[in-house]
């Protein structure tokens, strides 16, 4: 089963597809979409679509699986978070589409809740046999991904 993984954000969307099998995971390409902050809000909708958009073109994921908005002390930027999970959602057509808060995204891939940035992205690095992981925005997506694996049964 091939899983892409969306870690949304308006200025950062992390993404990462993984393949689960019987020999394990394996991390097939993962990736920061950026965008200008002075950018008009639709151009910034339109890149992350296009550019997430190509990822599922060429790597045709079983399902799509995106982190939930996080409504912590700022609404304006989880509002705009909010319209990305709505373009992720929109590319998901057709597919699986499974979603995870960011408490169960820990939960799943470091078996705490409450694990810290870093402890992160150690687990993504090790369960995926991997160095390097970029941002933490891409290993948050690898970690969507890898609990919608786990979620189902690879």
């Amino acid at each position: 089963m091939r899983v892409v993984g969306v870690d949304p954000g308006l200025s950062a969307c992390g993404y990462g597809v993984v393949e689960g099998s019987k020999e394990g995971l394996r991390p097939l390409v993962f990736g920061t979409v950026r965008t200008r902050s002075d950018s008009p809000l639709p151009s910034r909708l339109a890149k992350i679509h296009r550019e997430l958009g190509r990822v599922i073109q060429a790597y045709q994921p079983d399902a799509v699986a995106v982190e939930e908005v996080y409504l912590a002390r700022n609404a304006p930027s989880a509002m705009l978070t909010a319209q990305v999970v709505g373009v992720v959602k929109l590319l998901a057509e057709g597919r699986l589409l499974k979603s995870y808060s960011p408490r169960e995204v820990k939960k799943w891939v470091c078996g705490s809740g409450s694990a810290p940035k870093c402890q992160m992205i150690h687990m993504m690095e090790h369960l995926l046999s991997t160095r390097g992981l970029g941002s933490d925005h891409a290993a948050d997506a690898l970690a969507v991904a890898v609990c919608a694996l786990f979620d189902l049964g690879r």
